[in-house]
C-alpha cells in the first residue's frame, strides 16, 4: 500500500496519506478456497504494475456474501481478506476480534475508484456513480452517492473510541458492476503458481474481478 507520511507539522508528523487496494473476486463458494484466494493475490501482488498491485484480495459472491469453501476464521490473513466489509486501512494480518491489532486510524477518505479487471490483461475504469447530465436532480444524486459511499468507508468500524482502523468497500462493489459475469472456481484458478504471468492470471480470473482502491488520510495510532 502506498503511505506518505510525516507532514511539517506537529500533528501532521503522525498523519499519513494511504492508498489501499483490494482485489474482490467473484467466486463460487462451492469451489473457491482460501488456497486460491492467496495464490492469485501473490502473482498481481508480483506482477501487476506498482499502483495496481492489491494489499488485500477478498472472495465474495456477486450478493457479497462468502465466496469461500471454507470462511477464514481471521479478518486478513497473509493479505486474504474474510469479507469486503473488513478492509485494514494498512498491515496484511487483523484477527478476528480485533483484540491486539495496530494500525492506521481513518481521519478521512480523500478518494475512491475501481476498475474492472479484463482477461485481455487490462482494466476497464468502473463507473462507481449516476452519470451527470444537464439536469440539477442528476448532479445531486451523483454528488449524494458520492458522499454516502464514502461514509460508509470512514465509519466502517470503531475500537473503543478510537478512529477507525477499518472499512467497508461493500457500498463500493453494490454501485459498481461486480457480479455481473459469470463467478470463476477452483478449477480456473488450478494452472496458476506463484510464477505465472499476469497475463495467465488475467485469464483465469478477468471480467469477475475488480481493483477497488480506496485513499484515506490515515493517523498513526
Amino acid at each position: 500500500m502506498g503511505s506518505l507520511g510525516g507532514l511539517d507539522v506537529a500533528f501532521g508528523a503522525q498523519l499519513h496519506i494511504c492508498r489501499t487496494n483490494v482485489l474482490c473476486i467473484d467466486t463460487n463458494p462451492a469451489n473457491f478456497t482460501t488456497t486460491d484466494a492467496a495464490t492469485v493475490h501473490s502473482i498481481a501482488s508480483q506482477k501487476w504494475t506498482s499502483s495496481c498491485r492489491p494489499d488485500f484480495t477478498v472472495a465474495c459472491e456477486g450478493d457479497l456474501s462468502t465466496g469461500y469453501v471454507s470462511v477464514p476464521t481471521d479478518s486478513a490473513e497473509s493479505g486474504v481478506l474474510k469479507s469486503p466489509t473488513i478492509v485494514p486501512v494498512a498491515g496484511g494480518q487483523r484477527d478476528s476480534t480485533a483484540a491486539n491489532n495496530r494500525g492506521l486510524g481513518i481521519e478521512a477518505v480523500l478518494s475512491i475508484g475501481a476498475m474492472q479487471v479484463t482477461a485481455s490483461d487490462t482494466g476497464t475504469a468502473d463507473d462507481l456513480f449516476t452519470d451527470a447530465g444537464s439536469s440539477g436532480v442528476e448532479a445531486r444524486t451523483e454528488w449524494l452517492n458520492t458522499a454516502d459511499m464514502a461514509s460508509a468507508v470512514m465509519v466502517a468500524s470503531f475500537d473503543a473510541g478510537t478512529p477507525a482502523t477499518t472499512f467497508d468497500i461493500s457500498p463500493i462493489l453494490t454501485d459498481s458492476a461486480f457480479g455481473a459475469g459469470t463467478a470463476i472456481t477452483s478449477s480456473d484458478c488450478s494452472a496458476l503458481t506463484d510464477t505465472s504471468t499476469a497475463a495467465a492470471l488475467a485469464t483465469a480470473i478477468g471480467d469477475t474481478a475488480w481493483l477497488v482502491s480506496v485513499t484515506t488520510l490515515a493517523s498513526v495510532l
